[in-house]
């Protein structure tokens, strides 16, 4: 089968993303081992378990980067193989395109990052969330939260009140499963209807699955 350019765009994307991931993976691996290291040998435990950590969370991005340079054979890509053909309908059957979003007849997906793709059907919420360090604003997302567990964001960080109800009412127009607002109910439908989920799909061991990079 021959490409279609968003197939093409994702697999670039990824790959990118593969090469960002395994070049922080191994700083930050080195950077841990060493600090590591260098506190066992002084004696200061507290500190030598956030070193652990980072080491764990640099081995995380070394998996993720070099599975991701697998592209087309990624375990993300056999995982969530619809993503290809999602990729593709941005470009054959686009619906609307803003700063912000791409929609397809099938599909949508942030502007920036065609890898989190997904089918409009498989959106279930719709809702900001918004997150404050000493009162300070520090990240404002509006959250799609997937049938399959995943999570798109897209970043409205200092966006004006109007373009972000306006891109909320957009994607709510094309996601007729999806509740808007963060709510107990929100959250309830969306757990039920990922049970269901999980209940129907045949199991596909992943391995580790760094979800929202």
């Amino acid at each position: 089968m021959e490409d279609v350019m968003g197939r093409t765009r994702l697999i670039k994307k990824l790959k990118s993303k593969g090469i960002i991931l395994l070049i922080a993976g191994i700083i930050i691996s080195l950077i841990s081992t060493l600090m590591s290291v260098a506190f066992i040998i002084d004696g200061l435990n507290p500190i030598l378990i956030a070193f652990i950590i980072m080491l764990i969370c640099g081995i995380i991005f070394i998996y993720n980067g070099v599975d991701y340079l697998k592209r087309e054979n990624s375990k993300f890509i056999k995982k969530h193989p619809e993503i290809l053909e999602l990729a593709d309908d941005l470009d054959i059957n686009k619906v609307y395109e803003d700063n912000f979003i791409i929609i397809s007849n099938k599909a949508i997906s942030p502007k920036k990052d065609i890898t989190k793709v997904a089918a409009l059907d498989d959106v279930l919420g719709i809702y900001e969330s918004i997150q404050r360090t000493n009162g300070i604003v520090t990240s404002h997302i509006i959250r799609l939260e997937l049938r399959d567990g995943r999570c798109v964001t897209i970043n409205v960080y200092a966006k004006k009140r109007e373009t972000k109800d306006n891109l909320v009412l957009t994607i709510s127009n094309y996601c007729h499963n999806a509740k808007v607002g963060y709510s107990n109910e929100t959250l309830s439908y969306i757990k039920e209807q990922r049970k269901e989920y999980k209940e129907k799909r045949i199991p596909y061991d992943a391995g580790i699955d760094w979800k929202n990079i």
